[in-house]
């Protein structure tokens, strides 16, 4: 069985080395056996977390064992945690073409192809912008939160889960190479279109979904 700590830091490297993190945006965290979420420090480069350094959190009630202070989005990793049992870890982060498309108001497309389905489900919510690090933004993801296993943040950028980190963090790579795949074929050099979207058929959609 894997440690949570250790998987935070090595996917956390993984997000900061693929460029799908920058500076010291974004958040990770891993819920564990006792009841608790370890969550990355507030202000933490992701591509240099120490294990000993990521704060423990009670899950049920939000009081963090020991010291340390926590990411400012706590709030939204405790919403999911508490409402979703089959969630394990969860991965927020900023990559380049999901904020594009948080930015813009573009929709990604899971339905493109047969890997966007499979990872990613007929769906990637758009969340209304809340202010970061409020509890106004837990409150707007609880209604996709019920289904969804990957969002983009309207002005913000992405969170994926996952049953494990390891695949929060394929969830959210995947995400963003959808991202691109739909600036892409959207647009290409001075905004010119290169093409209208063209997603899989409705028949092959529910085949695929079926065979997840």
């Amino acid at each position: 069985m894997s440690d949570p700590r250790e998987d935070i830091v090595m996917f956390g490297k993984m997000l900061y080395d693929r460029k799908l993190n920058t500076g010291a945006s974004g958040n990770i965290s891993a819920r564990t056996d006792k009841g608790t979420m370890l969550i990355t420090p507030s202000g933490s480069c992701k591509g240099l977390l120490d294990a000993d350094k990521l704060v423990e959190i009670w899950i049920d009630d939000g009081r963090i064992v020991g010291n340390g202070k926590p990411s400012m989005e706590t709030p939204f990793h405790l919403a999911f945690y508490r409402n979703r049992p089959d969630v394990k870890a969860v991965v927020h982060s900023h990559p380049m073409f999901c904020t594009v498309c948080a930015c813009g108001d573009l929709k990604v497309r899971p339905d493109l192809t047969p890997e966007g389905l499979l990872v990613l489900g007929r769906e990637v919510p758009i969340v209304p912008y809340a202010t970061p690090g409020t509890d106004d933004l837990a409150s707007q993801l609880k209604g996709p939160m019920a289904t969804a296993n990957a969002f983009l943040l309207e002005k913000h950028g992405a969170i994926t889960l996952g049953k494990d980190m390891a695949e929060a963090y394929y969830r959210m790579e995947t995400l963003e190479y959808m991202a691109e795949l739909l600036c892409r074929i959207e647009s290409g050099p001075n905004g010119v279109t290169l093409g209208k979207l063209r997603p899989l058929p409705p028949s092959e959609i529910e085949r695929i979904l079926k065979g997840k």
